[in-house]
């Protein structure tokens, strides 16, 4: 059995939750791009407005952007900032953490391993399936917001919109390799998923109430700090650091899971 297969497999199994996720981002998209025409005509000084909020709620839910005035920005503050980051991260971080453990815990992984496959590369197989529904998802919700600014004659810089989504994608295997990890930690597939939404989620909160503070330097333990979509979308700047720091991450993280659990008790 190739990690291909085991990819395979486990990417069947996922399909209609993959389907379920994807249709609600379309209509998410869908609902927050038919609001923006109405902003429009509002006679309210968004800037003016953005700026009122606390600093940690800036950094949380609007990040860098200062207008949303423009569709970019609009998009940036309504769906990227938060949905895309922390609900969709945290929903990959989660699905990942019954890779591993959700095998461990139904006892079905002792038949899987008696099959000449190592532990690693049954870790790594899981991990292969996550990457198309990675895709399936990103690619879904681009095309609602590309579909989407069309229908209310919007144009969207769609060179920067693929960044977004380009880096995006790279952050969510990112989540995906916290919530592996934690599967391969585990035990129980319960205790998995809820370590891996505690780590995005909390770091989530750590890289926003940091902000400007002495300790904005604990921040860097966030996965959120080296993806910023107001920076991509709206000022067209690629942070190639950050996304370094996503894959370097990734790979880690990875390997960690398979280490840990190769060394782990099944008994």
């Amino acid at each position: 059995m190739r990690e291909i297969d085991i990819a395979a497999f486990e990417f069947a199994r996922r399909r209609r939750g993959l389907a379920i996720v994807s249709a609600l981002l379309v209509a998410t998209a869908g609902l927050t791009i038919a609001v923006f025409p109405s902003f429009g005509e509002s006679d309210i000084d968004f800037a003016e407005l953005l700026e009122s909020y606390p600093v940690e709620f800036q950094a949380a839910f609007v990040g860098s952007v200062t207008d949303i005035s423009s569709l970019e920005g609009y998009l940036v503050v309504e769906l990227y900032q938060l949905v895309w980051l922390l609900i969709v991260g945290s929903y990959f971080a989660y699905a990942a953490g019954s890779l591993v453990a959700g095998e461990v815990d139904r006892q079905s992984v002792e038949l899987v391993l008696v099959r000449p496959v190592s532990r690693t590369r049954f870790v790594v197989g899981k991990f292969l399936a996550m990457l198309p529904a990675v895709a399936v998802v990103d690619l879904a919700l681009l095309a609602a917001v590309v579909v989407g600014a069309g229908l209310i004659d919007e144009v969207i810089h769609l060179t920067r919109l693929l960044a977004v989504h380009a880096v995006g994608g790279l952050y969510l295997v990112a989540c995906v390799a916290v919530g592996l990890l934690a599967s391969a930690f585990f035990g129980r597939v319960r205790r998995a998923q809820g370590a891996a939404i505690g780590v995005v989620f909390g770091t989530f909160l750590l890289d926003s109430l940091t902000i400007d503070t002495d300790y904005e330097f604990l921040g860097a333990l966030s996965l959120t700090r080296y993806l910023d979509p107001g920076e991509l979308l709206v000022a067209g700047d690629i942070d190639w650091g950050g996304i370094a720091v996503l894959v370097a991450v990734t790979c880690v993280l990875v390997v960690l899971a398979a280490e840990v659990f190769e060394r782990r008790d099944l008994s």
